[in-house]
């Protein structure tokens, strides 16, 4: 089987290749990367299965033929109009289509103040997405939306996609375990997505507390970013800990470490590996229960708590039995093994 992915450069694609190489070097695997292939924070190591295509008519032409000679083609997420495009060209190439959903790919038939030229691309997706062989995500609340929303026929493959978002065995450093400062996060990016106004806000009422609120806005858009670290540093001053800057998963995963509290204020699928990361480490964590991760948390015996609520019982203690339940279940359903056998299942069945 000749495997064909399709994604953009983020900061888990490059484990993601290496990750597939290593693992499954049995199949045929063929790395298309959409845009710059070697940025600053995302570097790409380009070889002998890794290319990187742009909007250049040479590239697309060479986008093409690996479509038409694959097996299968997985597209890692559906944000690229380039590849909307033509496949809405090529409907025969639906047939072996993998769509692996990230969720602002499903959830962006949502945007208000939909024009004409909106509608139109939509129409195109939906026509698309409705012939394509599966769809892959974690999240069976997502296939079951794009059943729903996109007339989607296809099979569901379940799998939680990347290796970042492995359980890490990670050991906490006794030093944040014995300090009296309170740690709480909020958000995960600098997408309005994370509604981190409304947050703010309601966690204000204990900013006398012994508290620092951390921050990450090292992505995203970098004029919300600065909105919300003036608006945070107006409520919080030197309370306010805005994390601006991209670093290594290791180090990113320090600061996990040490929080205590984790508040996720999206009205949507969104920041799972986060999530995920923070339940292993034994964290108490707050999501909006409307939204497809709820469920997910439920399926999965994850102890999350409602992020829509007045935070009256923010700093009650989760309990010990409930925090080495969430660490048991979170290494047990996010191993490498069980990641390994996820793609596996996806890789190797037959042809569509």
């Amino acid at each position: 089987m000749y495997n064909l992915h399709v994604m953009p450069n983020q900061k888990f694609t490059q484990s993601y290749i290496q990750f597939v190489n290593k693992e499954f070097n049995s199949y045929e695997h063929f790395f298309v990367i959409l845009g710059e292939g070697n940025t600053e924070n995302n570097p790409i190591l380009l070889n002998g299965n890794v290319i990187c295509v742009s909007k250049k008519i040479v590239h697309l032409f060479k986008l093409l033929r690996e479509m038409n000679c694959s097996d299968k083609i997985i597209l890692h997420s559906i944000f690229s109009s380039s590849i909307v495009i033509l496949l809405f060209m090529q409907p025969w190439l639906l047939k072996k289509c993998y769509w692996v959903v990230w969720g602002g790919d499903l959830y962006c038939r949502e945007v208000s103040n939909r024009g004409f030229l909106y509608n139109l691309y939509e129409f195109i997706r939906k026509s698309i997405i409705k012939k394509m062989a599966g769809l892959v995500t974690h999240i069976k609340g997502d296939y079951d939306l794009a059943k729903r929303w996109y007339g989607f026929k296809g099979k569901y493959y379940y799998s939680f996609l990347y290796p970042s978002n492995l359980y890490k065995d990670y050991i906490v450093n006794k030093e944040l375990e014995t300090t009296d400062r309170i740690y709480i996060q909020i958000g995960n990016s600098a997408d309005p997505s994370n509604n981190h106004i409304e947050i703010l806000d309601k966690v204000n009422k204990y900013k006398d507390m012994e508290i620092e609120i951390i921050c990450p806005l090292s992505y995203g858009d970098e004029g919300y970013a600065e909105t919300i670290i003036n608006y945070g540093r107006n409520l919080y001053g030197e309370k306010f800990t805005p994390i601006t800057e991209f670093m290594p998963f290791d180090k990113y995963l320090d600061i996990l470490a040490k929080i205590d509290i984790a508040i996720f204020n999206h009205k949507r699928q969104q920041a799972l590996g986060n999530i995920i990361s923070l339940l292993g480490l034994g964290k108490k964590v707050y999501i909006r229960d409307v939204i497809t991760t709820w469920q997910f948390c439920l399926d999965h015996d994850l102890k999350v708590y409602n992020a829509n609520d007045d935070f009256e019982n923010l700093f009650e203690e989760m309990g010990k039995e409930v925090r080495e339940k969430n660490i048991k279940n979170v290494k047990r359903q996010f191993s490498e093994s069980k990641l390994i056998e996820d793609w596996k299942g996806i890789f190797s069945e037959g042809e569509v």
